[in-house]
């Protein structure tokens, strides 16, 4: 093989080589992205409810985190408090009950 031929082929070989990793970047690219998104499992009436909710092009993060910005568990918020005041840990069980939920 003469020099310049050589030179190809090495020039080739490293395209190649590029190539092989850009791909393996590409994909680690898409694989970040979709594990930035989950699957929740619902009840089909469940999920016929939210479709309810769900207006234009409203994804079904957006429509769960406002409803969830609408009615924040309220229990969330007491058991919040009670840490912030420093009172002594309960069970969650022992919350729900007093809750009634």
């Amino acid at each position: 093989m003469s020099g310049e031929k050589a030179g190809e082929a090495l020039d080739v070989s490293r395209r190649r080589v590029v190539y092989k990793y850009m791909e393996v970047i590409r994909v680690m690219g898409f694989m970040a992205k979709r594990s930035a998104y989950t699957t929740i499992p619902l009840r089909k009436e469940t999920l016929d409810k939210l479709r309810g909710y769900k207006v234009g092009g409203v994804s079904y993060d957006d429509l769960i985190n406002d409803l969830l910005a609408v009615h924040p568990p309220e229990e969330f918020f007491l058991e919040h408090l009670r840490r912030l005041r420093g009172e002594e840990r309960r069970s969650w069980s022992e919350i729900r009950e007093e809750l009634d939920l």
